[in-house]
């Protein structure tokens, strides 16, 4: 382990690469908090962290961080080089710049809440149009940050690694679809815990895959 953490810190424009990893982990996290607003799903992983806080009566920071410590261990147990720098500031960053992002909301008196959009009669296309500009915004922006996050290897957050993990451990399933069913089982679990699952929710299960991927290729030339 050791002898990981010094091959990191010799990659090139090391400072770089941590500095757009902060930037980029606690972009995540306003991102995440203004999608919890929109109320039409989050990522699954926040979808499950978010239900969890709400039973437990705990911040999505502390959550989120006791979610992720407990992954982990079994990552540190089965897969040690997933683990750097980048998986410390995934596992607290993206929660508790949730939680900033709120309190900075709550001390400048902006509360604010985005229309309701219901299919039945009346439906009101003005708020729908409205929401779905700021959800394709938001999810824009949360794609190039996990992008960013991703491309400066510096480590993975304990969510991604286990999928790399399972993906490892069986030869039957590409990682796509381990990746998709991973995503789908904690999105199902924070719906069974009374989260959010809505169309953001389905994208990022289905779509954010390849939509990293084509982003992270034009940021690593920034490398």
């Amino acid at each position: 382990m050791r002898e990981f953490f010094t091959q990191m810190f010799k990659k090139p424009h090391i400072a770089r690469r941590i500095i757009m990893c902060v930037i980029a982990v606690c972009i995540m996290g306003f991102c995440v908090y203004w999608l919890d607003r929109l109320a039409w799903g989050t990522d699954p992983c926040s979808v499950t962290n978010l239900a969890l806080a709400s039973k437990i009566g705990l911040s999505l920071g502390t959550t989120q961080a006791i979610v992720n410590i407990l992954l982990l261990i079994i990552v540190f147990i089965k897969d040690r080089n997933e683990i750097g720098l980048g998986t410390v500031f995934n596992m607290f960053l993206v929660g508790y710049s949730y939680n900033l992002t709120g309190f900075v909301m709550d001390k400048l008196g902006v509360d604010y809440h985005f229309p309701k959009v219901s299919f039945d009669s009346p439906f009101n296309a003005g708020d729908f149009a409205w929401n779905l500009m700021w959800m394709i915004i938001l999810l824009f922006v949360f794609v190039v940050a996990v992008s960013v996050y991703m491309s400066v290897e510096l480590g993975s957050a304990p969510y991604d690694a286990m999928s790399r993990i399972v993906h490892k451990l069986q030869k039957r399933l590409s990682f796509k679809v381990v990746r998709i069913i991973w995503d789908g089982a904690f999105a199902l679990t924070g719906f069974l815990l009374g989260g959010t699952v809505g169309v953001v929710t389905v994208l990022m299960a289905f779509a954010i895959g390849p939509m990293i991927s084509f982003m992270e290729k034009r940021i690593k030339r920034f490398l």
